[in-house]
């Protein structure tokens, strides 16, 4: 359990509904407050408000209601209208007195406190605590969706990849051997193109997107693994990137030889992303951002197909867009030189576009 915020020495007390508050005592709720960095409770003035509330743990001024169906212990969470969930399934058509007819946006299992997006404090403080990061994404998702023809669809749901710790260990070491191999690093050197303030990473790290088939409803109606030997998201979520169903034979628009091929244009990888996944009468597509170590990058301005592997002396290649390329690519020739970081699902848009 985490402890008092202002001392940081003793677990908190409970508040009167029997949850955990914030403060061990009223004496650091009272020192907290004279910070100046915390809002007053509403009706006392006298402490600072709990988590998610306009007043303070104290009930003579939340004014906490009871349960609506035992009429004896107060409702758990601030805009709840039951003590538990046995309370609420034991109610006659309960679910015709919350607002909401779809689950809790974070656990996907409950419905909704009445007037919220979420089912209880636990999965609100979650989502609150990975909203940033879902922002992150998604607002590097929409601002590379480059195909003006084609509408820039919502992001429905972003879920952490964790890829197992055989694959982590051989991208650490080769993100290692790429960064150390020439002599001089590129943590910390200036990108080559745009203002100096940004840096580059370890390797020439980069964040850049996957599309690829589907064949399950992995992050819509499930977060299982599937085994469909077709589904190639699960299959990298799995086992990582595979050379060998990248070869030239199963994928003949590879522009540059036989590769794993990523792209920091959305809408470029959004037309690999096959499968259109049906659920509630919405369509869903879905999407991986890896990262991906390019190290020394070889630009080229035009397609070679013919190619075998990075030249000598580089690690990657990408494709600039320009008067004969549309869209950028970066293409690797080592599985260990990406990994799958986030399963990004989002709404389909208008129709396709075969110009990539």
């Amino acid at each position: 359990m985490v402890n008092c915020l202002y001392c940081c020495e003793i677990e908190p007390d409970l508040d009167p509904d029997g949850t955990p508050s914030e403060y061990c005592s009223d004496e650091c709720r009272r020192k907290a407050l004279k910070t100046g960095f915390l809002t007053p409770c509403l009706q006392c003035k006298e402490f600072p408000c709990a988590k998610y509330s306009q007043f303070c743990g104290w009930s003579t001024c939340r004014n906490i209601p009871t349960c609506i169906r035992c009429k004896n212990n107060q409702v758990r969470d601030m805009g709840s209208l039951w003590c538990s969930k046995k309370c609420r399934d034991d109610t006659p058509n309960w679910k015709m007195m919350i607002k909401s007819d779809e689950f809790c946006l974070e656990c996907r299992q409950e419905y909704p406190l009445y007037g919220k997006d979420f089912c209880k404090r636990e999965c609100e403080e979650h989502a609150q605590n990975n909203g940033q990061k879902f922002k992150d994404i998604s607002n590097q998702f929409t601002s590379s969706w480059k195909h003006k023809n084609k509408p820039i669809p919502s992001v429905y749901a972003v879920y952490k990849i964790f890829p197992n710790q055989d694959l982590v260990f051989k991208y650490n070491d080769y993100q290692d051997y790429v960064e150390k191999r020439r002599g001089f690093g590129y943590k910390g050197r200036p990108f080559p193109k745009g203002d100096e303030s940004r840096k580059m990473t370890r390797g020439n790290e980069q964040r850049r997107f996957h599309g690829t088939r589907m064949k399950c409803f992995l992050g819509i109606e499930t977060e299982a693994l599937c085994s469909n030997s077709e589904c190639s998201i699960c299959g990298i979520i799995k086992n990582g990137f595979k050379l060998s169903y990248e070869g030239p034979k199963s994928f003949p628009w590879q522009k540059f030889g036989p590769g794993i091929y990523f792209s920091g244009t959305s809408s470029k990888s959004d037309y690999f992303s096959k499968d259109t996944k049906v659920c509630n009468s919405r369509k869903y597509k879905a999407m991986l951002l890896n990262k991906v170590v390019a190290g020394r990058v070889l630009e080229l301005l035009e397609e070679n197909k013919n190619m075998e592997g990075s030249p000598s002396n580089y690690d990657s290649v990408v494709g600039e867009p320009g008067e004969k390329l549309n869209y950028d690519e970066l293409v690797v020739y080592k599985e260990c030189a990406c990994l799958p970081r986030y399963l990004i699902i989002y709404e389909k848009s208008g129709k396709a576009d075969n110009n990539i």
